[in-house]
């Protein structure tokens, strides 16, 4: 028996809402909850499919990611999934498979599958000659920020722009902006949690560069210019998501002993319930 297995053995298991985080189905079921979003501020209704190809997606890269040898520490949850790796293998594919017939369905899908895979193997792929080396994209100084942003962007406000043809209306790029700024909150608590491990495989995240406090002041930074943004399209909501980012944020503490919480991935339910009640 490993010393990881030692340890993870003398844990209790993860709870409901953890193992809901650990699989991203919470964070696929967010970015679904946004097209809805980007479909309320376009007075459109929402599409199934396209709310359905978002949670697909989502859920279907970012496990498979994490069951990248390359992308594994000594964290509860590299434990648990390694525990699991089949059942989440297995996951993936399903999610994969079910994307199939939307993308015929949707063929803006198809394209924002490429656009996004893409980005993702030019983000580690070796190709930037630098002093006789070469560099990943994201070794870049402070790439990490705008590369993530840059999927969600595309899949949770472009996309269902596009698809009701409403990409060059303004209200698609004040949602846009809006989503960017209060959205990095989270992606800054998940590069924070990931310091260390960024560090030692050469990201050059924010957290890396910056520092931790540095990183939370630019982080709630963006939540005011986000919420500001916003009052042109949700003002209430927006102003509410960027209250609760900034508050996960700022209860955040390193837990090594402990299951990390799996709060921040659930903010686009939470701006969804916001602007469905405030309507």
């Amino acid at each position: 028996m490993t010393t990881r297995t030692e340890v993870a053995s003398s844990r209790p298991g993860p709870g409901p809402l953890t193992v809901l985080g650990w699989t991203n189905i919470t964070l696929g079921a967010s970015a679904a909850a946004f097209t809805w979003v980007t479909s309320l501020v376009l007075h459109k209704p929402g599409d199934p499919l396209i709310a359905a190809f978002a949670f697909l997606f989502i859920t279907a890269s970012y496990t498979r990611d994490r069951l990248d040898p390359a992308d594994t520490d000594r964290s509860p949850r590299a434990a648990w999934i390694a525990g699991h790796r089949r059942h989440l293998t297995w996951w993936t594919t399903a999610c994969a498979a079910a994307m199939l017939p939307i993308t015929v369905l949707r063929p803006w899908c198809a394209a924002v599958v490429v656009l996004v895979g893409a980005m993702a193997w030019l983000y580690t792929a070796p190709l930037i000659p630098w002093h006789g080396r070469r560099l990943a994209v994201r070794q870049l100084p402070g790439v990490k920020l705008p590369y993530t942003m840059a999927g969600w962007l595309a899949i949770a406000v472009l996309l269902p722009a596009v698809q009701q043809r409403l990409l060059l209306d303004a209200r698609t790029w004040y949602i846009a902006v809006t989503g960017v700024l209060i959205g990095s909150v989270t992606a800054l608590l998940n590069d924070l949690r990931d310091l260390r491990t960024d560090a030692l495989a050469g990201t050059s995240s924010l957290p890396v560069l910056l520092g931790e406090r540095r990183t939370r002041v630019a982080a709630y930074g963006m939540a005011v210019g986000g919420a500001a943004v916003g009052q042109l399209v949700l003002p209430l909501p927006t102003v509410l998501w960027a209250a609760y980012n900034s508050t996960v944020l700022a209860t955040y503490r390193p837990r090594p002993s402990q299951y990390p919480r799996p709060w921040g991935d659930a903010q686009g339910l939470v701006v969804l319930a916001a602007a469905l009640l405030t309507r």
